[in-house]
């Protein structure tokens, strides 16, 4: 077990006032596993009268996180050498949480973006036996990018060696009709099927700005945004608009998107947040705040500008 899961598990027994039975389901160990950890920390120099490493990893942060948005665990990665190598640092913690955590059996949900993308070519080649892995948002027209969602779905499948289940419809479309059009083929019915059945999901966390790859790529027209950001919305997980209170009920768009739903969200086991770089911090913030994760991945930048808001919404 490396040092970091050491030093987290140190914070939450000693500080935090975790029980064994506690860490064991946040850590997806035994309770035996834990209490030998917890036995050994001294030894691992890593306990004296106080934590060592709980500044430098970041472990109070953390726990802010966890507690506050009710989050199993947050993980935020250092960045030592060059902030420069957040994306890059983020991405590489990620796919060893995932190797970690991912078990047989496991239906994954998988979203789209950058972030993601880079998380899935870190991972290792690790046959996960019956596990499934489902695309959760219709695909993107983006010749040559490798952050689509059904090229990030093929990816994890490969890395498990396990089947996939194809949303064959675009994430978007001009008309209520067309979707619902879209819902009466048998594939796309099956494909939603299986979203529901899923216990992970996986996502990266979009902001609705002229910056954004989603306006960029106009998946929504300039209209489209305009009308979101007036109505508060300021981010998106799996292409869901979240507005600034973390609410994302009343859409307009949401009959317009092939997707799987906040709700179909909220029903998964352990939906997973992984993201990069303070310009995002606002789109991140939002979204803890939607209740709809339970696992957050981010760099010590943007946990930096989240910690500020934060106090500032408590003052």
């Amino acid at each position: 077990m490396d040092r970091e899961i050491k030093t987290k598990i140190a914070f939450w027994y000693y500080s935090a006032g975790l029980t064994q039975e506690e860490i064991a389901r946040r850590l997806k160990l035994t309770r035996q596993k834990v209490n030998a950890v917890i036995g050994s920390l001294k030894e691992d120099g890593i306990v004296t009268v106080s934590i060592r490493g709980c500044e430098q990893d970041y472990v109070e942060w953390e726990h802010c996180l966890e507690e506050r948005f009710g989050l199993t665990r947050a993980i935020i990665v250092p960045d030592y050498d060059d902030p420069k190598l957040g994306f890059l640092k983020v991405a590489n913690a990620a796919a060893q949480y995932l190797e970690r955590t991912l078990e047989p059996g496991d239906v994954i949900g998988v979203s789209w973006g950058r972030t993601l993308a880079a998380t899935i070519r870190e991972m290792r080649f690790e046959r996960k036996a019956d596990c499934r892995v489902v695309q959760l948002v219709g695909a993107q027209s983006l010749d040559g990018f490798s952050a689509k969602s059904d090229d990030i779905v093929r990816a994890l499948s490969d890395k498990l060696d396990a089947p996939t289940y194809m949303l064959y419809a675009p994430v978007t479309v001009s008309k209520a009709q067309t979707k619902q059009l879209l819902l009466e083929e048998k594939s796309i019915r099956r494909s939603y099927e299986m979203m529901e059945r899923c216990n992970v999901g996986i996502f990266g966390i979009g902001e609705l700005s002229e910056d954004s790859l989603m306006y960029r790529k106009e998946f929504f027209s300039p209209e489209d945004i305009r009308q979101l950001r007036a109505e508060g919305f300021c981010a998106d997980i799996g292409m869901n608009p979240v507005r600034a209170d973390g609410s994302t009920d009343s859409c307009f768009l949401q009959e317009r998107l092939l997707n799987a739903s906040p709700d179909c969200i909220r029903r998964m086991e352990n939906t997973i947040a992984i993201a990069a770089g303070e310009g995002k911090a606002e789109a991140v913030l939002a979204v803890l705040k939607s209740g709809l994760l339970n696992t957050l991945i981010i760099d010590c930048a943007m946990a930096k500008v989240i910690m500020e808001k934060i106090k500032e919404e408590s003052a």
